[in-house]
């Protein structure tokens, strides 16, 4: 008898054990999960006035556990602003987020569908009602690539020419420029060996130090220059 209430008592303990241990365990691992929740965000900018878009698209990471954070997925997200380039996202153990992004510089204005787009050097359209700038921007027409206009500053720009000067650049279906500088200076570009127009156009600018207004200079023919005033 003595030895069957023996048996019973350490069945009992076995059972008490395993179910204190159980919740001990459960107990452990709610506060060892909490520990690891986001509760922080951090957002460093060039441009402050964008911390707020950036964090309405990530804003779905609180509270999550950060060892199950999927970066790819949270850059995805962050690409859909436009604006942006240079994005970072690093995770600071146990419960920090940090995001680097950096607002891309705009370089002209162009409409779309009746729409008016900021043009990024980060490559993309950005729609005007999404970015604020008050930096002077020229209109850029036609059907271009924004590679190729990059292309074009930076060969102007490899000249010394003046690029804030051009109010208008206008992109023709043969794939060659005009710009429209101001005092309604005209530049006809060709579509091919662009930079050495570029040249012949700084040379000219050079040898006469100062280019009437309402005149337009022609470069699309190679090795001659035709000039008109109106």
């Amino acid at each position: 008898m003595l030895q069957s209430i023996n048996k019973y008592k350490i069945y009992f303990y076995i059972i008490s054990f395993l179910f204190i241990s159980t919740i001990i365990n459960q107990n452990f691992l709610n506060t060892f999960d909490k520990f690891f929740l986001i509760n922080k965000i951090q957002i460093y900018t060039n441009f402050p006035k964008i911390n707020k878009k950036i964090l309405n698209q990530i804003n779905y990471l609180d509270d999550q556990n950060i060892f199950f954070i999927n970066k790819k997925n949270a850059l995805k997200n962050l690409k859909n602003l436009n604006f942006l380039e240079k994005i970072e996202i690093k995770k600071y153990y146990p419960s920090t987020i940090l995001i680097k992004a950096y607002k891309t510089e705009v370089i002209g204005i162009t409409y779309l569908k009746q729409k008016k787009y900021y043009v990024g050097l980060n490559e993309r359209f950005i729609l005007s009602k999404n970015l604020s700038t008050n930096k002077k921007l020229p209109l850029i027409f036609g059907s271009f690539k924004i590679s190729e206009y990059i292309d074009l500053l930076s060969l102007l720009k490899n000249q010394n020419i003046n690029t804030e000067s051009i109010l208008k650049f206008y992109f023709h279906k043969n794939r060659r420029w005009d710009l429209y500088f101001e005092n309604n200076i005209i530049i006809k570009l060709p579509n091919k060996n662009i930079e050495e127009a570029i040249i012949k156009y700084k040379n000219l600018k050079n040898f006469k130090k100062e280019i009437k207004p309402n005149t337009t200079i022609d470069l699309r023919i190679a090795n001659r220059i035709i000039i008109k005033n109106d």
